[in-house]
């Protein structure tokens, strides 16, 4: 299937994370799938909102720390689904499949991580907002293995369709 399925926005983006692949030093290069500097760049920067919005909600507006971090995990969370299925791993999938595993993901991720980890880290004294970068990077790797093996999983039949077809076909009774 080309690319083209979500249109110019998603073949953009694809270039240049492309590009951005090919800068990557030769270990790191061979190690780490184009995909994961896709979603690296799509999600620091929902990250970036996210603690803005955290900071918004705690500071600002005085919401208790789980309240304002699970307000600001959530949206932040919804925009990276979209951005990540279109864009960085144009998923053809069923929407309802797909965001329903994306949803289980982010349940354990904001169970384990968000809440329990950078939680422990701000009652510990750690600063709210490291606390959270803590959790960030943690989550961030739980967050691209879970999506890339199990919530947009390419199948084996695309593997099929990318084999080469015979030139000639064998002829029949000969």
């Amino acid at each position: 299937m080309s690319d083209t399925t979500y249109g110019p926005a998603a073949e953009a983006f694809g270039r240049f994370t492309a590009r951005v692949h090919s800068v990557l030093p030769g270990f790191l290069g061979r190690w780490l799938p184009k995909t994961f500097v896709g979603f690296a760049m799509i999600n620091l920067s929902t990250f970036g909102l996210d603690l803005f919005l955290l900071w918004l909600t705690h500071h600002i507006m005085g919401l208790p720390y789980p309240f304002a971090v699970s307000i600001s995990f959530g949206i932040a969370a919804a925009i990276a689904f979209g951005l990540n299925k279109v864009l960085n791993f144009r998923a053809r999938g069923d929407v309802g499949k797909q965001s329903g595993k994306y949803v289980l993901v982010m349940v354990s991720n904001y169970l384990i991580w968000i809440v329990g980890f950078s939680s422990f880290l701000e009652w510990a004294g750690v600063h709210y907002l490291v606390s959270r970068v803590l959790a960030g990077a943690a989550e961030g790797v739980y967050i691209y293995l879970c999506s890339r093996l199990w919530v947009f999983r390419r199948r084996a039949r695309l593997l099929v369709a990318a084999a080469p077809t015979p030139a000639v076909e064998p002829a029949m009774g000969v």
